[in-house]
């Protein structure tokens, strides 16, 4: 697995105005907006960003003095960059970033994903409802300072730090593998389950209404190598399709009910009450093989950025530079 960065990422800032800047109403702390199509590097926009409804817009290099708006069906690529404000991603919009920084909150408001590689958000992860059945939110080595809260779609977060609380409800499926999360985690209504491998849970865990819950190395969900640590109660209700909670650390209560078929497990260290279906927790009558691995779903992911992707490419070579200069 890779390792989380331990440093603020290193951005150009060149102190450069944009050709294609109009006064706007634009944010609080910017009084400029600029709209971008096609790909630019190396530069300073000096207020918000816009990509307008469609159009895709590729930048290497680039600060982004205010906040960013990606519009409907719209694409926004960047690679070590900085944007100073909130990232607000519309209906089929995508947005994706390398080695880069969010100063503020990322919202998703039914975009066709988010991407996040070896990158900062020092704000909260909203990801709302929208028409697409499967937006993403798929994550590696990277850092959300607040909370995460997903409604819907594809959820992978692996080598990833998260400051606040953790949500995720009526999404497909919810990995965390190899992350740490200094806030509750609750996980709702996920309809192919929810795994936690290797991961720090440092508040209260609760799984409710999921179609699978594995937490640890046993279960069928994904293959799992290493233990998790809990550091407050978990708690499994109603949920189907198995429940394995399997050489854990849990340093609070282990309980729940209305689990079919009953949970099980072993090798687990609870340090609070042991409690309702969980007492006297057993391993499971047979070796369950894994249906999918953490790589497996990244796999998924990955082909469904790499469509986007590409296409948000050609666009912005079609439009060729977006003359921030």
């Amino acid at each position: 697995m890779r390792t989380l960065p331990r440093s603020v990422i290193a951005l150009s800032t060149l102190a450069l105005a944009s050709a294609g800047v109009a006064l706007g109403a634009g944010s609080a702390s910017a009084a400029l907006t600029t709209y971008c199509e096609g790909d630019a590097a190396d530069v300073t926009v000096p207020g918000d960003l816009v990509v307008a409804e469609g159009d895709s817009c590729i930048l290497d290099g680039v600060t982004i003095q205010g906040q960013v708006q990606v519009e409907s069906g719209a694409d926004l690529l960047i690679t070590d960059s900085s944007i100073a404000d909130q990232v607000v991603v519309a209906a089929d919009g995508y947005f994706d970033a390398s080695g880069s920084e969010v100063g503020g909150d990322l919202l998703s408001e039914g975009g066709y994903g988010v991407y996040l590689d070896d990158s900062a958000v020092s704000g909260s992860y909203q990801g709302g409802t929208g028409e697409d059945s499967d937006p993403f939110l798929y994550s590696y080595d990277s850092l959300i300072g607040g909370d995460v809260a997903i409604e819907q779609g594809l959820v992978h977060l692996q080598t990833v730090t998260i400051g606040g609380a953790v949500s995720s409800e009526n999404t497909l499926y919810t990995d965390i593998v190899d992350s740490t999360l200094s806030g509750d985690l609750a996980i709702t209504a996920n309809a192919e389950g929810t795994a936690v491998c290797g991961s720090e849970i440092d508040g209260a865990a609760t799984f409710t209404g999921n179609a699978g819950v594995q937490l640890g190395t046993g279960g069928g969900l994904i293959d799992c190598e290493d233990a998790n640590y809990f550091g407050s109660d978990v708690t499994a209700s109603d949920n189907t399709d198995g429940v394995d909670v399997s050489d854990n650390i849990i340093r609070g209560a282990l309980t729940g009910e209305g689990n079919d078929p009953a949970p099980t497990g072993v090798d687990n260290r609870v340090r609070g009450e042991v409690g309702g279906q969980f007492t006297d927790l057993a391993p499971a009558a047979r070796t369950m093989a894994a249906s999918a691995s953490p790589e497996a779903h990244a796999d998924q992911l990955d082909s469904k950025r790499a469509d986007r992707h590409a296409a948000a490419e050609k666009s912005a070579e079609q439009a060729g530079p977006a003359n921030l200069r």
